[in-house]
């Protein structure tokens, strides 16, 4: 028994060393608390939401209980134009927390840390969408949704006075939790939250926060919904041998998405012309618009769910899928634009259903079967990734919807190449480059804060320089014993050049006669930088080169050189000094 006892104390012992050793127990304990309780929340808000968009479209819409009342169907038109004066009106009413809109506005508070995020705001999107979604605008709920959770969490951590680098944290698990909520897709959600909320710009914390907080929001969103699918998916054939099919259908969905941007452009470009920043009052005028479509052709009404479970239940001939198709594209391009409350990924999944299942249906014409339902699906995840630039995010979230493993290659191929057809002509994603409109580059936030600091300031003296004769064996000596590279002159102590292992490496591999080569044969020629320079010029140069160092000339002689690491060192110094002065006092 004494040995048993003894044996737990040191399992027990080895436990508690791991964790005091590697981790602040308490804070990592609290971590877990914060995003539990914070995907918890994310996930009632969209249940709300969700609820709030159902009982609004019940309460409304009259084909509901048309055929109680005898109301002709096509009165069911009137309704966005219900909706449309509703949200102008709350817009007029609250314009400060109308002002800011989506997953754009998500991305900007997390970017330029505009955080906490007032409780207010979150409660006037999450009303005003509802009323959006729930009167039939065909946009989606995961714009608004992000917004619901990226508040919750951001008032939440500000509850809990938390400093601003967790706050933003905390924003992030919030946005990511409220997708995980509200498709039933908690891989899809930690995903959204890295692709699109960080921009791919991943920190272990996010990671660990966004994953506690997406299982936790599922968790909520199973309680409330039960495990009930969006889509009622039919019976399918995966057949690998369609492979060149299916690299085709994912470059017609690179080219729709590259189609529907240039639109969507165009069509902001008018309303700024006609209505400048009041873009929201062009509702009232396209909800009449839309209403005039929806007495044609019903099926375009609302988020779009029913239409892609009516398109996989291959309700539709050919030429009224053509005609959806079109007006789909139109009417979102044109409500995303007024900046209504609604998001792309549903409409994303709307497009894509209707593309790929078009695209197996034209094919039988020239005697190739297909089965549609697979490139609808694989539509699906082609133009979600395409349209929204979220290759990762898409495969999962339709796997996850399908929860089918069939589907994952054509999937992968329909994303990935989908969305490497959108970012060659683009060179961004759609957020991206919606912010580059108002003035943010999210590429150059870490070079904005760089330039007021001079390049001399972190400066290091200690270099090791090296006659551009001296033969390759000497310099690999010293390179060996060097910190970094070895800067290269001539015989008066003029810059040159550098040297580092990777030149010495490819001439050993390269060069048959080694032993007679001189520095100069492999010098890297490097423009340096000057004692003027910013360290944002300095990262920038040492990023086109692909280099750790770069010397500082004074004439042609080198003062001293710089180094990478140090310039991001200097970098989060300065975040970190930004966070203590605003919210010092809150640091946990």
């Amino acid at each position: 028994m004494g040995k048993s006892l003894h044996i737990m104390q040191h399992y027990y012992n080895n436990v508690k060393a791991f964790f005091t050793t590697r981790y602040d127990l308490k804070e990592y304990i609290l971590q877990i608390g914060i995003s539990l309780v914070i995907g918890a929340a994310a996930g009632l808000g969209s249940m709300v939401f969700h609820t709030l968009i159902e009982w609004m479209r019940f309460a409304i819409n009259p084909s509901h209980f048309s055929r109680y009342l005898e109301i002709p169907s096509f009165v069911m038109a009137i309704v966005p134009v219900i909706g449309a004066l509703l949200v102008i009106g709350l817009s007029r009413l609250f314009p400060q927390q109308a002002s800011e809109r989506g997953v754009r506005s998500v991305i900007k508070s997390v970017l330029l840390q505009k955080i906490p995020i007032p409780f207010f705001t979150t409660v006037f999107h999450l009303v005003a969408s509802a009323v959006t979604l729930g009167t039939g605008a065909p946009l989606g709920p995961e714009g608004p949704s992000a917004k619901i959770g990226a508040g919750l969490g951001s008032y939440i951590s500000s509850l809990l006075r938390l400093n601003i680098r967790k706050m933003t944290t905390y924003t992030v698990a919030g946005a990511g939790a409220a997708i995980a909520a509200i498709f039933n897709a908690p891989i899809a959600g930690v995903f959204f939250g890295i692709e699109v909320i960080l921009l791919n710009d991943l920190k272990n914390e996010s990671l660990s926060a966004l994953v506690i907080a997406c299982v936790s929001a599922d968790m909520v969103s199973k309680a409330y919904l039960g495990n009930i699918s969006l889509l009622q998916i039919p019976k399918f054939q995966v057949n690998t041998h369609e492979v060149l099919y299916f690299i085709l259908l994912a470059i017609v969905c690179g080219i729709v998405a590259l189609l529907f941007m240039e639109l969507s452009h165009i069509i902001k470009k008018f309303y700024k012309k006609i209505r400048k920043d009041d873009t929201i009052a062009i509702l009232l005028p396209l909800s009449l618009l839309f209403a005039v479509a929806l007495m044609f052709y019903t099926d375009i009404y609302g988020i779009g769910y029913e239409l892609i479970n009516k398109v996989l239940a291959k309700e539709f001939p050919v030429n009224l899928l053509a005609i959806l198709l079109v007006l789909k594209i139109i009417f979102i391009a044109l409500y995303f634009q007024t900046g209504a409350y609604g998001g792309l990924f549903a409409p994303s999944l709307c497009i894509g259903i209707l593309v790929g299942f078009l695209f197996a249906s034209m094919l039988s014409f020239f005697g190739v079967t297909l089965d549609p339902v697979t490139y609808a699906l694989m539509g699906m995840g082609g133009m979600l990734a395409g349209l929204n630039s979220i290759p990762i995010t898409a495969i999962l979230m339709v796997f996850e919807l399908t929860n089918d493993y069939r589907i994952i290659l054509p999937v992968m191929l329909a994303s990935v190449i989908s969305h490497l057809t959108v970012t060659y002509y683009n060179k961004g994603t759609i957020y991206e480059l919606e912010l580059l409109e108002e003035g943010i580059d999210v590429r150059k936030t870490r070079i904005n804060i760089l330039e007021s600091v001079n390049v001399q300031s972190i400066a290091r003296k200690d270099f090791q320089i090296i006659n551009a004769k001296a033969p390759l064996k000497k310099a690999l000596n010293k390179l060996i014993e060097a910190e970094t590279g070895l800067i290269v002159v001539d015989d008066n102590g003029g810059y040159r050049g550098i040297l580092s292992l990777n030149e010495v490496r490819q001439a050993l591999l390269s060069s048959d006669v080694v032993e007679l080569l001189i520095c100069q044969d492999i010098v890297f020629h490097v423009n340096p930088s000057s004692i003027r320079d910013s360290a944002a010029e300095a990262l920038k140069r040492m990023d086109e080169y692909g280099i750790d160092f770069l010397p500082i000339v004074k004439g042609d002689k080198v003062t001293a050189i710089v180094l990478y690491r140090d310039i991001i060192s200097m970098y989060n110094k300065i975040v970190l000094q930004i966070e203590e002065k605003q919210y010092g006092h809150f640091g946990l």
